[in-house]
């Protein structure tokens, strides 16, 4: 069915919209893990792989131990290489397309619900240019959010449509949204809640028709946890923040507020917050959090029976924080990406706002113009704010720089930008980040090591060994970052011409690693050496 100019028109617009404020992601280059799931991973270079996408952990994030099982991204990044071999551009233009489909179906779904073009147009134009959003549109390495929310908002249109045609349709995309991320858990609360306020306040007597279609969706969500149990070993990716569920749910308090935050007043922005755990539920943050929840929940509830619509949009919400709510441990309190498919149940709820700010009758033809006004400042700082903190995703430079000055208090961060100079040859500037990450948390050896290379390329062989061996000392030292520790050392007492201690350490190597090849090389030339 063709579609009229008139109904043409406003998506015609949001494609403008959202090329015009993410294009110049196109210039942007692989950064952070982009290398882990993309330039270093094998399996997406090679079709042959496709079936270990869906068996293999590693499949996704190739040789780093992650514990993430996304089959469909996996498939996605595999596509793109094929295209497009390590060119950043064609990577970037399909996760630019892939927003502009969601922003479209954002805008398809508010109108199916809303029937109000204006306000539908206005809702979808604010998720698509939302700073919030530039977390996965400019990482390549969240396409699996681009993926999810895409599959789930067609799964979720197919329900509407209310036929059984459209119900297989529904089903086959939610799984494929599963396929992408196991946030697509939440679709069989969504459509529950869609059907209690859009059909059961109607006609209850559709009740038990509608129990019965949510049994194919569990059933498929119940296999789906249990493959990917089987794949990745385990459930949780880490155990509890602070060492109980008590202090993770305190600890989600202020993450609560945080997105709220970012969501309102979207302009400090970073990749890596850096949130203390917290213990006591009398934290001022925890409270803000807590009582932020407990009054958007009171606020849909009394809300729902003037505007469903608008109490929907925020449970929705809601309920799509839940996978990332920490319920079961990620590796990760708070991140940006997480909001994607919160900002659809936003896009929901604002339809009311919006739609009384433009209402001449209830405001007045001067309080209308008004309401445009203040959209449109609102939509100019929103692009504004995108555009700009597209370009803080252009290269690892950029990114973690700008993250040392929004999050100065991350030891990632600093770790990254030491990494950054360490390649660009400017050591001195490494040695700085990397003693300040040490100082924000002394407990990660792998900056030990990484410290005492940087120390080793301006021949500071003394420093380099200090900070190797306090390395062997940290907490979370590894049998991995021990050995590198060691074989480092053995190198450092060689370039001081003591060979005595570099076999020690050499052999020390070898017993941890009988087959480490640099460290029996290294101990035949000083044994040839000593001859």
């Amino acid at each position: 069915m063709l579609l009229t100019k008139r109904e043409l028109m406003p998506l015609v617009l949001l494609v403008l919209l959202v090329v015009a404020v993410f294009g110049n992601t196109l210039l942007n280059q692989f950064v952070y893990d982009d290398k882990v799931f993309v330039i270093n991973n094998q399996f997406i270079k090679e079709f042959k792989h496709v079936p270990q996408f869906f068996t293999n952990a590693r499949s996704f994030s190739g040789d780093r131990d992650f514990m993430i099982y996304r089959p469909l991204a996996s498939l996605s990044l595999s596509l793109d290489h094929w295209l497009w071999a390590l060119n950043p551009l064609g990577y970037h233009l399909t996760n630019i397309v892939l927003h502009t489909v969601n922003v479209l179906l954002v805008y398809w779904l508010v109108l199916s619900l809303a029937s109000t073009p204006l306000a539908a147009l206005l809702s979808a134009a604010i998720f698509a240019i939302h700073p919030a959003q530039c977390e996965t549109v400019s990482w390549i390495a969240s396409r699996s959010n681009l993926l999810c929310v895409l599959f789930l908002l067609l799964a979720f249109l197919a329900y509407l449509r209310n036929t059984r045609k459209h119900y297989y349709w529904s089903v086959l995309c939610f799984t494929l949204s599963l396929l992408a991320k196991e946030t697509a858990l939440i679709f069989v609360l969504v459509i529950a809640l869609y059907d209690y306020y859009f059909v059961l306040k109607v006609d209850k007597s559709k009740a038990v028709n509608l129990w019965w279609s949510y049994l194919p969706i569990l059933m498929i969500s119940g296999l789906y946890l249990l493959l990917r149990t089987l794949v990745l070993g385990q459930v949780t990716q880490r155990s509890w923040w602070g060492g109980s569920l008590w202090h993770t749910m305190l600890t989600m308090g202020k993450s609560f507020f945080y997105y709220l935050k970012v969501i309102i007043i979207p302009w400090k922005l970073t990749v890596d917050y850096v949130l203390d755990i917290a213990v006591s539920i009398r934290d001022p943050l925890v409270l803000a959090g807590l009582g932020s929840a407990v009054a958007l929940i009171v606020l849909a509830l009394k809300i729902s029976r003037r505007d469903k619509l608008f109490s929907f949009g925020l449970f929705w919400f809601l309920i799509a924080l839940l996978p990332v709510s920490n319920l079961i441990p990620l590796e990760a309190l708070l991140a940006e990406r997480f909001l994607y498919l919160p900002l659809v149940g936003v896009s929901l709820a604002i339809v009311l706002p919006l739609s009384s700010l433009l209402s001449e009758n209830r405001l007045g033809t001067k309080n209308k113009l008004w309401g445009y006004l203040l959209i449109a400042i609102l939509l100019v700082g929103y692009g504004v704010r995108t555009i700009q903190r597209n370009k803080d995703w252009h290269d690892d430079y950029t990114l973690w720089s700008s993250t040392v000055r929004t999050s100065p208090e991350s030891p990632r961060a600093h770790f990254a930008l030491g990494e950054v100079y360490y390649k660009k040859g400017d050591y001195s500037s490494a040695i700085d980040e990397y003693e300040r990450a040490l100082e924000l948390n002394p407990d990660v050896a792998e900056l030990y090591n990484v410290l005492g290379l940087a120390y080793e390329e301006g021949h500071a062989w003394g420093e380099a060994i200090s900070v190797y061996k306090a390395g062997l000392k940290a907490k979370s030292l590894t049998n991995r970052t021990k050995v590198n520790l060691l074989l480092n050392l053995g190198n450092a007492y060689s370039c001081l011409r003591q060979p005595d201690i570099a076999s020690a350490y050499y052999c020390k190597v070898l017993e941890l690693e009988p087959g480490n090849t640099a460290a029996r090389h290294n101990l035949d030339l000083i044994t040839q050496i000593l001859k």
